[in-house]
Order: C-alpha cells, then structure tokens, then sequence
C-alpha cells in the first residue's frame, strides 16, 4: 500500500510545475470541516479558514490538513477530480489502520500524539 507522501510525489509533484498551485494551509487547531456559503467552499479548522475553489479542492486540501502538512500543490481541476477517489480511499485504509493499533490507549493526547507522528512518517517524500 502507498503511503500519502508516495502517493503525493507520483501523482501530483509529477505534474508539470506551472499546472500547480501552491497553497498554504492553516494549524489544524481543532475540528477540521468543509463548508459552502456565498462566496464558495471553505476549509475550516477551528476558527481558521481558507477559501476553496470547489467541494473537490477543499477535499483534497482537508486530507492533507488532516495529515499536518502545511503548504501542499494543488493539480489543475481536472486531475484533481481524478486524483481525489483515489486520494480519499488511500486516507480512509490508512486511517483504519492507525485506529486499528491506537484503540487501545485511552489518554487522547497520547493517541493523538501518535497519530500525528505516524501521519508525519507517513508524508515525508
């Protein structure tokens, strides 16, 4: 199974450098969630936000707020909406799989803790 990082550098920093948009991404402080208004999707974690061009960038950028990156490449819209089902089933194996031998340990912090350090393992590329 591919790790995010692997995942990361194959699929979206092999793209040609001037189809990428970087982005800043804020301190994941707190409950991390996508939301529509007026203007169009935002990417909040706790009281900080950026805005998204679309569901699908916000989705994407929230699996790599997720993972504790800070600054990700976002793919022309196009691959992204190919990149994201594929993005999202490798977050959602990897995330079972780190619950799976964190379920034990009751201090959330400690959890915390480790799943922080995994996801940091796990990013590097």
């Amino acid at each position: 199974m591919k790790t995010l990082g692997e995942f990361y550098k194959e699929r979206v920093l092999s793209l040609p450098e001037t189809s990428l948009i970087k982005r800043e991404l804020p301190d994941n402080s707190g409950e991390v969630k996508i939301e529509r208004d007026l203007f169009g999707w935002k990417l909040y974690s706790g009281k900080n936000f950026i805005e998204c061009t679309s569901e699908e960038e916000a989705r994407y950028l929230k699996i790599f707020l997720d993972a504790g990156l800070k600054e990700v490449y976002v793919p022309p819209e196009e691959q992204l909406k190919e990149l994201l089902s594929e993005l999202e089933s490798l977050k959602e194996k990897i995330d079972k799989i780190i619950n799976f031998y964190i379920d034990g340990i009751l201090d959330y912090k400690i959890r915390e803790k480790i799943r922080n350090e995994v996801y940091r393992e796990i990013t590097s590329y």
